[in-house]
């Protein structure tokens, strides 16, 4: 049997395989890229905006200046972290999308040749969750999102950057003195991270169940 279905012989197929998947790998090395360079720009615009912040906190001595400054400052900051994590998701998407795709065409190599699976690393299922398996992530914790994935390094940095605003508010518009400050900056913190970290999970879960999967995990590869 040298010929597919479509009248295609096994040579062609193997050769459109071939090209398809390098292109998924590198659709997914660019996508992988994007996520890096997203990753770079926050961090770097943070770093910008901490630094301002000291310089002008030294020169106004944490006075009128400094306040106007950060409430100015800080939200701007926040913003470009919540895109960065919105895109930085669309893209992880992506990335997942691609690998699915590799997965696909690993499945159909060892549907020519069965006995070369003890010779792979990678699943040949197109399962997300075998997927991510295999690349260190096992099962469906929710801790594990949150010390594995860049969207939750930008969620805690936000948020810790939502409680210096809330702080540096109380300060400006309260009574004197540390507790009040400290109060907003722990809600402001707390808000962040639920608000976002709902966000964010909602719509990772919502990403890996709208994948449509062509073998699943338990299904043999020759079936």
């Amino acid at each position: 049997m040298n010929e597919s279905p479509a009248g295609a012989d096994r040579q062609s197929v193997m050769q459109f395989m071939t090209t398809e998947h390098f292109t998924l790998q590198t659709a997914r090395a660019v996508a992988n890229a994007e996520i890096s360079s997203r990753l770079q720009l926050y961090m770097t615009t943070l770093s910008s905006a901490i630094i301002a912040l000291a310089l002008v906190a030294q020169l106004s001595e944490l006075g009128e200046a400094f306040v106007g400054f950060a409430l100015v400052l800080l939200p701007v900051v926040y913003f470009l972290g919540v895109v960065t994590a919105g895109r930085v998701m669309q893209a992880s998407a992506e990335w997942r999308i691609y690998g699915q795709g590799m997965n696909r065409i690993r499945h159909y190599y060892l549907e020519v040749a069965p006995e070369m699976e003890p010779y792979l690393l990678l699943p040949a299922t197109d399962d997300p969750w075998a997927s991510l398996e295999a690349i260190g992530i096992r099962g469906r914790r929710w801790w594990q999102g949150l010390l594995t994935t860049a969207p939750a390094m930008i969620l805690i940095i936000n948020s810790v950057l939502a409680g210096v605003f809330a702080g540096i508010v109380a300060a400006a518009v309260g009574p004197s003195g540390p507790v009040l400050p400290a109060v907003a900056a722990a809600a402001g913190f707390a808000l962040s991270v639920v608000g976002l970290g709902a966000y964010e999970e909602r719509t990772f879960y919502r990403d890996m169940a709208s994948v449509p999967v062509a073998f699943p995990a338990d299904r043999p590869a020759g079936d």
